[in-house]
C-alpha cells in the first residue's frame, strides 16, 4: 500500500484558495481528503431539523463530484475523531494529516488529542491558518499582550495588513493529486438522527460587490438588501475569508466588520472563557429581570 496523506476537512469545506488543502496537495504523496461528522458535536444538538446538517451534507456532495472528476472521493465519517482516525490509518498507510486551524476550546482540545493519538501512531499533524487573515499572537499590544479593545486592535490589524497583505492559495488547480478512491456514500442526515431539509432560503456564497460599496449606508436598514450575508459561508469556509477581505478594501465600515470577527476569534483564543460565562466575571453575577411586559414593550418598540 503507497502512502498518503490527509486532509481533514473541518470549517474550511472548499477547494479553492484553502491553505492546507493547498499544502497537503503540494506535499508529494497523493492526498485522500476527509471530513467527520463529530458525535460530541451532533449529540448536543436539540433540534433534528438543523439546516446547519443539510447545509454541510450538500456541500459535501458537491466536494464528493468535483473529487470525482479526478477518480477520488471525500471519505466522511460519523463518528468520534478519534475513533474516525482509528479507521483512517486502518484503511491507509498515513504519512501525514493536514488541516486548518480552529481556535474554539473544544476543537483545541480535539485537536491535541487527535495530534497526541497520531503522534503515538508516528504520523505527523500539519496544521495552517485559514479562517482568519491574523490569528493567535500575530496581533499583540506592543508590551506583548493581546488587546481587550477593538479600536487600538483594529489599528494595529490594519497596519499589518498594508505590511503584509495575505496570500492565496491556488489549491484547487492542485486537485489532479488527490488519491485514486472508490466512490462509497457518505452517511445521510437522517443515518446520523438529523432530517434532511430544504436548503433553498441559505444565502448564496457570491460576493455582491455593489452591496459592499453601498454597507455602510444600508447595513442598518432591515428592509433593504444591504448585507453582505456571507456569515454561514465565512463560518464553514464554504468562501474564503482573503477573498471577503479583499472585496471588503471598497468599504472601510465592512472591513472593520471583519476585523471584529477577527477580534472576537483572538479573545476566544485568549481568553477561553468567555465560550461559557462573560469576559469580566463581574458581569456573571447580572440579576436579569423577568418582566413580561417590558419585554413585550421592547419588541413592539413601544420603550420610550
Amino acid at each position: 500500500m503507497e502512502k498518503v496523506n490527509i486532509f481533514w476537512f473541518r470549517r474550511d469545506l472548499r477547494t479553492d484558495d484553502n491553505a492546507g488543502f493547498s499544502h497537503a496537495l503540494a506535499a508529494g504523496l497523493p492526498v485522500v481528503p476527509v471530513f467527520i461528522f463529530d458525535r460530541h458535536i451532533l449529540e448536543k444538538l436539540e433540534n433534528k431539523q438543523d439546516k446547519r446538517i443539510s447545509f454541510i451534507h450538500n456541500t459535501l456532495d458537491a466536494l464528493r463530484k468535483t473529487f470525482g472528476k479526478y477518480g477520488s472521493d471525500l471519505r466522511v465519517y460519523h463518528a468520534s475523531p478519534r475513533e474516525a482516525f482509528s479507521r483512517i490509518l486502518n484503511e491507509f498507510r498515513v504519512a501525514s494529516v493536514f488541516c486548518n486551524r480552529d481556535y474554539e476550546p473544544y476543537a483545541r482540545e480535539r485537536d491535541q488529542n487527535i495530534e497526541e493519538y497520531l503522534e503515538a501512531a508516528g504520523v505527523r499533524m500539519l496544521t495552517f491558518r485559514d479562517h482568519v487573515i491574523f490569528e493567535k499572537d500575530e496581533v499583540l499590544k506592543p508590551d506583548g499582550k493581546p488587546y481587550t479593545v477593538f479600536t487600538p486592535y483594529m489599528r494595529q490589524w490594519k497596519k499589518l495588513f498594508m505590511q503584509n497583505p495575505p496570500v492565496t492559495y491556488d489549491s484547487a488547480s492542485l486537485l489532479h493529486r488527490l488519491a485514486k478512491l472508490e466512490q462509497k456514500p457518505i452517511p445521510s442526515p437522517g443515518e446520523m438522527g438529523f432530517a434532511k431539509v430544504p436548503v433553498a432560503d441559505i444565502p448564496s456564497a457570491e460576493i455582491r460587490e455593489d452591496v459592499i460599496r453601498s454597507y455602510d449606508r444600508t447595513r442598518d436598514f432591515p428592509a433593504l438588501d444591504g448585507t453582505s450575508r456571507l456569515g454561514i459561508h465565512l463560518r464553514f469556509g464554504t468562501l474564503s475569508i482573503r477573498n471577503v477581505v479583499e472585496a471588503a478594501r471598497a468599504n472601510e465600515v465592512f472591513m472593520n466588520e471583519l476585523i471584529w470577527r477577527e477580534f472576537y476569534m483572538m479573545i476566544l483564543w485568549h481568553f477561553p472563557h468567555v465560550a461559557e460565562s462573560a469576559f469580566r466575571p463581574a458581569y456573571d453575577r447580572i440579576v436579569w429581570q423577568n418582566d413580561e411586559n417590558a419585554i413585550r414593550a421592547w419588541m413592539e418598540g413601544l420603550t420610550g
